[in-house]
């Protein structure tokens, strides 16, 4: 059962990663590209600022290695991303098996989609909330402390969501307090204003594909949940416990 999991991890990361990519390669990609036309034409000093370190200010002169666009910087997205998705496959299947086992869900269809709405919830809505996706030129706050932050919020999200599905009825309160602490201790931000381009077009610009970049986060991100939900209760049922497939969306 070990190597059938493994294995079902590997498929469905590979499978929910190259359908992410896919979707990223349409939506996502053009608005990175479209923004760093703006951040190339900044000055050095001025990218460090709005990085939020103002300990960088000073830029080496080396620049530092980057793939090229087009097919080097897609691959090199698709590998990331396919080894992310195994990564979060793994979790997912160990801990849908474990709810298998002391019998807390059962597999079907509906099982694998809200499994997959809400481990969307818990990765992307809950973070972005605090800390919304950014697109290259914006304003930042340190990266560590963003990382921090986010993985607080995962945390925080994940027990809240256990809580209010598993815990009796007097306890589902928690749930509620655990997704508002991040919240009240407050995200990291960057004191300044999103964008300090010089030229206000190029400002206005940005703020439209800031827009443009969060709706398109937030459809890839589901459309992988959705499909890494879904595939792995597909595998867990039919591959690992052997269970028949054609009673999976009848269940």
């Amino acid at each position: 059962m070990f190597r059938r999991l493994i294995l079902s991890a590997v498929f469905v990361g590979i499978l929910s990663g190259v359908i992410f990519s896919a979707a990223q390669h349409f939506t996502i990609t053009p608005i990175l590209l479209a923004s760093e036309v703006f951040e190339q034409d900044e000055p050095g000093e001025a990218h460090q600022h709005h990085h939020g370190d103002m300990a960088m200010a000073a830029v080496e002169a080396t620049p530092e290695w980057a793939p090229s666009d087009g097919i080097e910087r897609s691959s090199y997205s698709a590998g990331a991303n396919i080894l992310a998705a195994i990564g979060f496959s793994s979790i997912f299947l160990v801990i849908m098996s474990q709810l298998v086992l002391r019998q807390k869900v059962e597999l079907n269809v509906k099982v694998g989609v809200l499994s997959g709405l809400l481990a969307y919830a818990v990765f992307f809505v809950i973070p972005s909330l605090g800390l919304p996706p950014e697109i290259p030129g914006s304003s930042a706050d340190l990266l560590k402390n963003r990382q921090s932050w986010w993985l607080m919020a995962v945390v925080a999200g994940a027990f809240a969501a256990l809580v209010i599905i598993f815990a009796p009825l007097k306890y589902k309160a928690l749930g509620l307090v655990s997704v508002a602490v991040p919240f009240i201790i407050g995200a990291p931000h960057y004191d300044g204003p999103m964008f300090n381009h010089p030229d206000p077009q190029a400002v206005a610009s940005l703020e439209a594909l800031h827009q443009q970049f969060v709706v398109a986060t937030g459809l890839s991100n589901l459309i992988f949940w959705l499909v890494l939900g879904l595939a792995a209760t597909l595998l867990l049922k039919v591959w690992v416990y052997r269970q028949p497939a054609t009673k999976l969306a009848n269940d």
